[in-house]
């Protein structure tokens, strides 16, 4: 069985959570940008969108994203 890493960078940790909330309502395109503009690195970001369902489960904090409301793609 593989370990998972620990979440040590809360920061990014969120950042992904509300990038895979992007991507679940929206599109990979924005998902991305929105990691980026957080500085999210490009091997974690490339890593999350190939296999979302690989991911850690999201602490409660994280499930309490802030709504995303439809807008110009």
């Amino acid at each position: 069985m593989i370990e998972r890493q620990r979440r040590s960078d809360e920061v990014t940790a969120n950042a992904v959570a509300r990038g895979l909330n992007i991507l679940a309502v929206r599109n990979a395109r924005l998902a991305r940008r929105y990691m980026e503009h957080k500085h999210v690195p490009a091997a974690v970001i490339a890593r999350v969108l190939a296999q979302p369902a690989l991911l850690r489960r999201e602490s409660a904090e994280q499930s309490l994203s802030e709504a995303i409301t439809p807008g110009k793609q």
